[in-house]
């Protein structure tokens, strides 16, 4: 199951929802995400600023502001955290940037 579905944006809340329901398991990876790491995603990646509709073209460039810190990133620990969050999402909706 997709994070759009067939639907081009999400309200805030329904993000938060399925995001609350979702599987905890970050691919490639033997961790897990509890809800409240979760909910701190939510508002990390997409914050206010958004306002209350997050559709695939802000998923999409989210994404990919995510893998540009992972690049820039200076330590290795740093690397790992962003790299499961993009994981994470990616399994999540579907999109693969």
């Amino acid at each position: 199951m997709s994070l759009f579905d067939k639907k081009e944006h999400l309200t805030r809340s329904q993000f938060r929802e399925r995001l609350r329901k979702s599987s905890p398991n970050i691919p490639g990876s033997s961790r897990m995400f509890s809800r409240q790491e979760r909910a701190k995603l939510e508002k990390e990646v997409f914050g206010r600023k958004y306002g209350q509709m997050i559709d695939k073209v802000e998923f999409k460039r989210k994404l990919r502001e995510l893998r540009h810190k992972k690049f820039i990133a200076k330590t290795g620990t740093e690397k790992t955290n962003i790299d499961r969050k993009i994981r994470y999402l990616e399994k999540l909706s579907d999109i693969h940037i």
